[in-house]
């Protein structure tokens, strides 16, 4: 029972974050160009200032306070997670991309990485909707979950292969492409691409459907 309460939880978080990935990397890759990848969100940034800021309403604390608006932020995420699920997500999706495209200098640093998120979590139809959820194998000990990018077998001379896609966490919007052997890959039915991609940007937090305590 613990197990479906903390999915119906976590999913509106995940999928928050999910939706505001493109707006986070877009930040974290400026803070990289400004020399300020180490601790982007700590206390001492100037996004751990703001959220300190917001934190004082509830406490004069400045260590409490950090950490109570990291919690309003998260709360905050939580809540656009709620409001994706429903049926304004193209809406919203349409008013974020418009609104941070415009800002000169990060509107073509943004737009890809919005694409590349947004096909990640693509609803049936999109541009993904080709791809399905596999497991691959790597020996005898280690599985990875991947996705397989069409059912087409490739054969360069060393035997049928087929080509997947392993993303990267917490944000997937990279990874590896490798050509796998065939019996080495086993398709996932629980999984769907939505329910990968949370699982990578949760970092295993959010449990995949399927998976047991």
């Amino acid at each position: 029972m613990g197990g479906p309460l903390l999915r119906r939880i976590l999913a509106p978080f995940a999928t928050g974050l999910l939706f505001l990935a493109p707006v986070l990397l877009t930040i974290i890759i400026l803070n990289w160009l400004s020399g300020y990848l180490v601790a982007a969100l700590g206390p001492d940034t100037p996004l751990g200032h703001a959220l300190g800021a917001a934190g004082m309403i509830f406490t004069p604390s400045p260590f409490a306070a950090f950490w109570a608006g990291l919690g309003m932020a998260a709360l905050l995420v939580w809540l656009i997670g709620l409001a994706v699920q429903t049926r304004f997500r193209p809406q919203l999706e349409g008013g974020l991309d418009g609104l941070i495209s415009r800002i000169p200098g990060i509107g073509p640093l943004y737009r890809p990485l919005a694409q590349f998120v947004r096909m990640m979590g693509a609803a049936p139809g999109g541009e993904m909707s080709g791809m399905s959820v596999v497991s691959v194998s790597f020996g005898d000990t280690v599985e990875a979950l991947a996705l397989l990018t069409s059912p087409r077998i490739h054969d360069f001379g060393q035997g049928p292969r087929y080509l997947i896609l392993i993303p990267t966490a917490p944000v997937p919007v990279g990874g590896g492409m490798l050509f796998v052997e065939t019996s080495r890959v086993k398709p996932v039915p629980s999984m769907g691409v939505d329910d990968l991609a949370k699982l990578y940007v949760t970092m295993g937090t959010l449990p995949a459907p399927g998976s047991t305590k």
